[in-house]
């Protein structure tokens, strides 16, 4: 695979090659709701500009994101992130208020030059083919991975804020922990740093924890054991039920649910399979998952 300054050629060439028609920059903007509360705008790219976003992406990822990227990179998962803090008793939690759209021209265009050697020709190409609106736009393939490598350097800075810290960064979620307590003098630490380059942070979203930990959604136990959380399991069983008795509820949805709750808490999953499946006359379960159960009919 070429490298990110000769793909950049490479499609710049053919856009010259195509009657002299310009690249294809169009989005489709529209809102969907956040689990949370409120709207999230996304700025889905033409097909044409998200292949070519595809290509770059992956050109993209030749270079590591750095150690503390818990999100989008190869062998990342919210079970991983997790296991990381699983020591610590202490947590920051920190949002990154509109992270991807706040990734600015001056970050990615010193990413490109000092990074991937980039000169100024193709900075500008790539600067076109990557934005929206002064920023990354959310739902572009190579959003998430120029985010990771403009906050590599910055997770650095961070980390070092305290050196017995365990610190990563989901996204924009950045987590801290530790075998003693923050303060708030550490939370403005963390706030001038993101400020320095660019970023704010979500106030409503930055918080202390330490009797009930919770990391990427994903409880700690004081033994170090990870759980969905008793909410999550009862919601499940309930849904599990309805489904299998009276055909009520989104098949594709519950079976991605469960199937959440079998990486994280297999040993609970096997008992609600136990459990559940009696009543399973749609074939909910299927085969591989009776086999993984070792469940013969």
């Amino acid at each position: 695979m070429s490298s990110l300054g000769d793909l950049i050629d490479e499609i710049n060439n053919r856009s010259r090659q195509s009657a002299g028609r310009a690249l294809p920059l169009t989005y489709r903007v529209y809102t969907v709701k956040k689990p949370g509360g409120g709207t999230r705008r996304i700025a889905e790219p033409s097909p044409a500009l998200k292949g070519i976003q595809k290509q770059l992406a992956a050109a993209l990822r030749r270079l590591p994101a750095g150690p503390y990227a818990a999100a989008y990179e190869p062998d990342c998962s919210i079970r991983k992130n997790a296991l990381r803090h699983r020591r610590g008793r202490y947590m920051l939690h920190a949002d990154i208020k509109d992270f991807f759209p706040s990734v600015g021209k001056a970050s990615v265009v010193r990413l490109a030059q000092e990074k991937y050697g980039l000169d100024d020709r193709q900075v500008a190409v790539f600067w076109n083919l990557v934005s929206y609106e002064g920023g990354l736009p959310i739902g572009a393939p190579t959003s998430p991975f120029i985010a990771n490598r403009v906050m590599a350097d910055i997770d650095v800075r961070l980390k070092k804020l305290r050196w017995f810290t365990t610190y990563s960064r989901y996204a924009d979620d950045l987590v801290f922990s530790a075998k003693k307590p923050f303060d708030k003098a550490f939370a403005q630490k963390v706030e001038r740093v993101l400020r320095s380059e660019g970023f704010k942070l979500n106030g409503k979203k930055t918080y202390f924890m330490h009797n009930r930990r919770e990391v990427t959604g994903l409880i700690l136990t004081d033994k170090g054991w990870m759980s969905v959380g008793t909410g999550y399991k009862k919601r499940l069983k309930k849904d599990i039920y309805d489904l299998l008795t009276k055909n009520k509820g989104n098949r594709q949805k519950i079976m991605g649910r469960f199937a959440h709750l079998r990486q994280i808490e297999p040993t609970y999953a096997k008992v609600i399979f136990d459990k559940y499946v009696p009543f399973d006359r749609i074939k909910f379960f299927g085969r591989k998952l009776a086999r993984a159960f070792d469940y013969r009919r």
